[in-house]
C-alpha cells in the first residue's frame, strides 16, 4: 500500500491494517476482530510479543489504541506494554488514543507513564492529532494537564487551528477561537493562514467564522506564491467555492478592523415565511370569493412544498439553524386562534340562546329528550338561514 504523506497528516494511513505478520503470530488479527479472550492467551504464552511491531511499525498496544479497545489496552499496559513506543511514523499509542478522542485510553496511558512531550516524526503533538481526530473533549483534557499550548506548530508550522480548518470541523474551530487561544497572524510553511486553508476547501462557515474573529484584516494577507484567501478560493469550481468567492468578496473591501456581525434578518422571515404566506393565501382566497377554495387547494400545496424541502440548517454562509418547522407551528397556532376568536366565537356567541336551551335536556327523560334534541337540531340547521333573510330584510 502507497504511504501518503503531507504537511497536514501524518505518512500512516490510519485506517490500513494488517492481518498477520512475520514474528508477531496472529495476535494482530485478534485484536482487530476483538478476541480478547485469545489475545490474553498469547501474552500470557509469550509477554515479549507485546514489544512486536506488525505493519507500518504497529503495536498490539498501537492497533488496541486505533480500535479504542479498552479492555486490550487495559490489560496491555497492565502485563508490561510500553505507551512510548513509537511506529515507523513516529508515532505513540498515546497519539493514536488522542487521535481517537479516548479518554479512558489516553488516562490510563498517563498513569503507566506515557510521555505526553513525545513528537511524531512530523512533529505533531499530542495535541495536533487530538485536533485532527475532531474531539473537543480530548483537546481539552490535554489542554488541562498545562503541557500544551494550542499555538504549537509541527514541523510544517502548522498549528491546530490550520488542521482543525484542514478537516473542516467547524466546532473545534470555535472551540479554539475561545479565550484568545489562537494566535491570528500565524502562517504555515507556505505561508497560508487557517483562513487559507478553509478557503481553498471551500469552508463557507469556516471563513465566516474566522472572520468574525479575526476581522478582515486576514482578507488581506497574502501567502508565499503571492495569494489571498480570495485567490485561493477563486480556483474552486464547485458551488461552495462561488458562494465563499461572494462573501469574501463583499468584505475584503471593508477597513482591515471590521468585524463582520450576524444578521438574523433571514433568519426571522424564515420563522415567519409559513404565517405570512398562510396569511396571504386566505386573503386571496377571500378575494376571489367562490374560486376561494380553488385558490387555497393551488397555492396551500405550495406552500407545504417549500417547507417539507427545507434543511436543518439554513443555507446561507452563517449556517444558523433553520427555524421553519417551528414557523409552521406557529402559523398553525396562529391562523386557530385567528380563525377560532374571529369566526366560530360570534357564531356561539349569537346563538347562545339556543345552546343554553339544549343543555337543559339532561334534565329531561329519555322521551322528551329526543322530542327536543330533534327541535334542537332544526333550530341549529336553520339558523343561519334565518340570519340571511334578517340580513335581507334589514336591507
Amino acid at each position: 500500500m502507497e504511504i501518503l504523506e503531507d504537511r497536514f497528516c501524518a505518512p500512516v494511513t490510519m485506517h490500513s491494517m494488517p492481518v498477520c505478520t512475520d514474528s508477531g503470530g496472529d495476535i494482530f488479527d485478534c485484536i482487530q476482530r476483538g478476541d480478547v479472550e485469545q489475545c490474553i492467551l498469547f501474552v500470557q504464552n509469550d509477554r515479549s510479543i507485546l514489544r512486536h511491531k506488525g505493519w507500518g511499525g504497529f503495536s498490539p498496544l498501537h492497533y488496541a489504541a486505533l480500535h479504542g479497545n479498552r479492555s486490550l489496552v487495559d490489560f496491555f499496559l497492565g502485563a508490561g506494554a510500553d505507551p512510548n513506543l513509537t511506529c515507523d511514523a513516529g508515532q505513540t499509542a498515546f497519539h493514536f488514543a488522542c487521535r481517537q478522542g479516548n479518554i479512558f485510553n489516553m488516562h490510563k496511558m498517563m498513569q503507566y507513564g506515557a510521555d505526553l512531550r513525545l513528537v511524531d516524526s512530523q512533529g505533531k503533538t499530542s495535541m495536533h492529532h487530538a485536533v485532527t481526530g475532531g474531539s473537543i473533549v480530548a483537546v481539552h483534557y490535554l489542554w488541562e494537564t498545562g503541557m500544551f499550548r494550542f499555538s504549537d506548530a509541527d514541523m510544517y508550522k502548522v498549528t491546530p487551528l490550520h488542521l482543525a480548518a484542514s478537516t473542516g470541523n467547524i466546532d473545534m474551530i470555535r472551540y479554539l477561537l475561545k479565550d484568545q487561544r489562537w494566535v491570528v497572524n500565524a502562517v504555515d510553511q507556505q505561508g497560508a493562514t487557517a483562513l487559507h486553508v478553509a478557503a481553498e476547501r471551500g469552508g463557507v462557515e469556516l471563513c465566516w467564522t474566522l472572520l468574525q474573529k479575526t476581522g478582515c484584516m486576514v482578507l488581506h494577507q497574502k501567502n508565499y506564491n503571492g495569494l489571498t484567501p480570495l485567490d485561493l478560493c477563486k480556483q474552486g469550481k464547485t458551488f461552495r467555492h462561488q458562494q465563499l468567492a461572494k462573501l469574501l468578496k463583499r468584505y475584503i473591501n471593508e477597513p482591515i478592523h471590521h468585524k463582520p456581525r450576524e444578521s438574523n434578518v433571514l433568519y426571522y422571515w424564515t420563522l415567519f415565511f409559513p404565517s405570512l404566506s398562510g396569511a396571504a393565501i386566505l386573503l386571496i382566497a377571500a378575494t376571489f370569493g367562490d374560486y376561494g377554495g380553488l385558490i387555497c387547494g393551488l397555492l396551500f400545496p405550495w406552500l407545504a412544498r417549500s417547507i417539507s424541502t427545507q434543511y436543518y440548517r439554513m443555507t446561507s454562509y452563517q449556517r444558523l439553524a433553520n427555524p421553519i418547522y417551528l414557523g409552521t407551528l406557529l402559523a398553525g397556532m396562529i391562523h386557530s386562534l385567528v380563525c377560532f376568536y374571529g369566526k366560530m366565537m360570534p357564531n356561539i356567541l349569537k346563538r347562545g340562546a339556543i345552546f343554553k336551551f339544549l343543555f337543559t335536556l339532561q334534565e329531561l327523560n329519555p322521551k322528551d329528550f329526543a322530542v327536543f334534541f330533534a327541535l334542537g337540531h332544526f333550530l341549529l340547521a336553520n339558523s343561519s338561514k334565518w340570519e340571511r333573510q334578517e340580513n335581507v330584510s334589514y336591507k
